[in-house]
C-alpha cells in the first residue's frame, strides 16, 4: 500500500497560494525572490547533508521556503535569504536526540522580525472569502496526516478563538471585532502549515493538545496584553523547547515521514 506524504499536499497548497497571491493579491514576492529563496534553501540543505553524511531530501526545505515566502514581507531580498538560511541551519545545528527543536520556517521568520525593522507580516492580505478557502485547505491535511496529528493546530485554533471571544465579551465589544481578529490568513497558514509539523510537535496526542493550548495562551497574552502583532509566531518559538519536556512526561511514537517507513518495511 502506498503511503501518501503530506508534504506534497502542503507544497501543492503553498505553491497555489503563492501563485494566487502574486497574481491577484499584490504579493510583494517577485520571481527573483522565489528563485533566490528556493536556491538558497536547497543549496544549504545539500551542504549540511553532505557535511553530516546524510541523505539529501529537498522536500522539507522547499516547504520551509514556501512558508517564508507566504508569510514574510521584506524591503530587500537579503532578509528573505537570511530567514531561509537561519531556518535550514537550525535543523542541523539546534538539535536534541537527533531531532531539530524549532520549526525551521518559524525560527527563521521570528529571528528576522526581532532583529530587523525591514521585515513584517501582512496578516490581512487574504480577505474574507480567501480565509474560508484557507480553512478548507487546512482541514484537508487530516486526509494525509490523520486527525490525531493535527491536534496541535486544532487545539490552538479552538483555544485562541475562545480566548478572543471571552475578551470581547468582557470588554463589551460587538462580535464583528473578534470575528475580524480571527479572520487572519497568516493565522491559518501558521496553524495548519507550521504548527502541524509532525517533526517538531509532541509524540503523544495529549502532548500535541497541550502544545496547542500553550501556544494559544501565550499568543493571546503577547497579542492583547503586550500588543505584539502576529504573536502566535513568537509563541511557537517560545514553546518549541517545551516539546522535549512534554515528550518526557507523556508517551508517544516519534513520527516518521512515509518514505522512511516504506524503506524500513522493504528492509525487514
Amino acid at each position: 500500500m502506498t503511503i501518501s506524504d503530506p508534504r506534497y499536499y502542503q507544497l501543492a497548497v503553498q505553491a497555489s497560494l503563492l501563485i494566487w497571491g502574486i497574481n491577484f493579491l499584490d504579493f510583494s514576492a517577485s520571481l527573483l525572490d522565489i528563485a533566490l529563496v528556493l536556491s538558497a534553501a536547497l543549496l544549504l540543505q545539500f551542504i549540511f547533508t553532505k557535511y553530516y553524511h546524510l541523505d539529501f531530501k529537498p522536500l522539507s526545505s522547499i516547504n520551509s521556503s514556501m512558508s517564508i515566502l507566504l508569510l514574510l514581507y521584506a524591503s530587500q531580498p537579503i532578509w528573505l535569504l537570511l530567514a531561509i538560511s537561519l531556518a535550514i541551519a537550525s535543523k542541523f545545528l539546534i538539535r536534541y536526540q537527533q531531532h531539530h527543536i524549532f520549526n525551521p520556517s518559524n525560527f527563521g521568520i521570528v529571528l528576522v522580525l526581532l532583529f530587523s525593522d525591514q521585515t513584517w507580516i501582512a496578516s490581512g492580505q487574504w480577505g474574507q472569502s480567501m480565509w474560508w478557502g484557507l480553512l478548507l485547505l487546512g482541514f484537508g491535511l487530516i486526509f494525509f496526516m490523520g486527525f490525531s496529528r493535527l491536534l496541535s493546530s486544532l487545539s490552538f485554533l479552538t483555544v485562541y478563538a475562545v480566548l478572543i471571544m471571552i475578551r470581547a465579551m468582557y470588554l463589551g465589544d460587538p462580535w464583528l471585532i473578534p470575528l475580524h481578529q480571527l479572520q487572519n490568513g497568516a493565522l491559518l497558514i501558521f496553524a495548519f502549515f507550521m504548527l502541524s509539523d509532525p517533526m517538531t510537535t509532541p509524540n503523544s496526542a495529549i502532548g500535541r493538545i497541550l502544545l496547542g493550548l500553550l501556544v494559544a495562551i501565550i499568543a493571546w497574552g503577547l497579542q492583547f496584553i503586550y500588543y505584539i502583532p502576529n504573536a502566535f509566531l513568537y509563541a511557537l518559538a517560545l514553546c518549541s523547547p517545551l516539546v522535549i519536556l512534554i515528550n518526557k512526561i507523556t508517551w508517544g511514537t516519534q513520527y516518521q515521514w512515509p518514505h522512511t517507513l516504506i524503506r524500513r518495511k522493504l528492509c525487514e
